[in-house]
């Protein structure tokens, strides 16, 4: 069962973005700029932007911003922000908080309720619980998760991992390339640049 305190941290949070007159316009676009600082690791720039909206109760900054605690061990208030997102049908958010029931940080241990939000969210197409689900379900118990060996499951979750992840290797793809052009792009507008200006130059010292 979730804790009474983390509840009460839900509610609160919940009360505080309704009462709230600051409500940002348009979440989304802030969160688009925090997760251009997240990609590049500049994480103390994310976590700015990504608080700011998460009170606000925008639940894809707080599963984002339950992650960035969690990686830096700030665990029980990451378990609060997962829980906010999860409550609202977050699938990274049910994952996150799947975790930590899991690994016991931040809350009691509790396998049961992870494997609640687990399956939550793959069934919300989030891919890193599709992979735990299809890991668990072929190797049962070591897996940390209440289940036994059970290979359908294994084969039905790898069914829908597999489309999943040739699309996410696809954009990824598609994003190495662009930043190869745009690399290009900048290193010949350069040598154009340079090679104007030596061409002022030289007719400069011919005058």
């Amino acid at each position: 069962m979730i804790t009474r305190y983390k509840l009460v941290f839900g509610i609160g949070i919940l009360a505080f973005s309704l009462l709230s007159s600051n409500v940002l316009a348009d979440p989304a676009e802030d969160m688009a700029r925090a997760n251009v600082f997240y990609e590049k690791q500049e994480l103390a720039d994310a976590y700015a932007i990504l608080r700011k909206i998460a009170e606000q109760n925008y639940a894809p900054a707080q599963a984002r911003l339950g992650e960035i605690l969690d990686y830096t061990e700030v665990d029980e208030e990451a378990v609060g922000w997962l829980l906010m997102a999860a409550i609202q049908g977050d699938a990274s958010g049910a994952f996150g908080l799947g975790k930590m029931y899991l690994s016991g940080e931040g809350i009691k241990k509790d396998p049961n309720q992870a494997l609640f939000w687990i399956k939550y969210a793959a069934e919300k197409d989030n891919l890193n619980a599709i992979r735990a689900l299809e890991n668990a379900y072929r190797t049962g118990a070591t897996s940390g998760l209440p289940v036994t060996v059970d290979l359908k499951q294994a084969q039905f979750w790898e069914a829908k991992k597999t489309p999943m992840e040739a699309a996410l290797r696809k954009v990824e793809e598609e994003k190495k390339q662009a930043a190869l052009t745009e690399r290009y792009e900048r290193q010949e507008a350069r040598k154009k640049a340079d090679k104007e200006a030596a061409e002022k130059a030289k007719q400069g010292q011919a005058k």
